[in-house]
């Protein structure tokens, strides 16, 4: 079975060795690298290459916002998971705008820390759907939404097709590839394929980032009304 990599990234010890701890316990998850800071978190994700990195926000040397975005820029393909006490909806918004596929608070259980791993490494983006909710409509304020913050109506779909749209509507709540397939009755190998036609299309490298081109552009909307009630 190949095991989902995971570099710890926080500058207290006593914090990565209860994150070992609790990973140790996942037979399909290892930990491949520690570090203290965002500089050495750079380097490691550089030498190890994890499929997953847990960032803490507040580090010395260099935040984990800023590391985010270096190793998202260099690593598309490498996800990253914000792990934090701060519960604070600007700092979600500013996760996803670096980066970061998920959103977790330091007194998460085991279960949820290990689900959000496998989530976030299967392509999805997990954050608190009313954390995420705030975030795209954020977004989509700060790029000219609708004051009434309800929605950004869709002006036009950069030449995707209208399954496609769809399927970018479930990116942008946080869906993996199999709830896709699920929801809109396909295969989750299918529903795969029109991500990677939809990154290619909207010329992004991850979920994460079409999310948010998506919503700052109005090409979807963040939520429909009916989420919002």
């Amino acid at each position: 079975m190949d095991k989902i990599n995971v570099l710890l990234a926080d500058d207290h010890l006593m914090v990565r060795q209860g994150l070992r701890a609790m990973l140790a316990t996942a037979p399909d998850i290892e930990v491949v690298a520690e570090a203290g800071d965002g500089l050495e978190a750079i380097e490691k994700a550089k030498e190890h290459r994890p499929h997953v990195v847990l960032m803490d926000l507040r580090m010395p040397n260099l935040d984990g916002l800023t590391a985010t975005r270096r190793i998202k820029s260099q690593f598309a393909s490498m996800s990253v998971i914000v792990v934090t006490i701060y519960d604070n909806d600007a700092y979600v918004v500013d996760a996803i705008r670096a980066g970061a596929g998920g959103y977790l608070l330091k007194d998460a259980s085991k279960d949820l820390l290990l689900h959000t791993i496998r989530a976030v490494n299967s392509g999805g983006m997990l954050i608190k759907t009313s954390l995420l909710r705030k975030a795209m409509l954020d977004l989509a304020d700060a790029s000219g939404g609708q004051s009434s913050r309800k929605y950004v109506r869709s002006k036009a779909r950069n030449g995707l097709t209208a399954r496609e749209h769809a399927v970018l509507h479930l990116v942008i709540q946080g869906q993996t590839n199999k709830e896709i397939g699920g929801t809109l009755c396909i295969s989750e190998d299918t529903a795969k394929k029109h991500v990677q036609s939809i990154l290619s299309k909207l010329d992004v490298s991850d979920r994460t980032q079409a999310a948010v081109k998506a919503v700052r552009a109005g090409i979807v909307e963040p939520f429909s009304n009916e989420e919002l009630q």
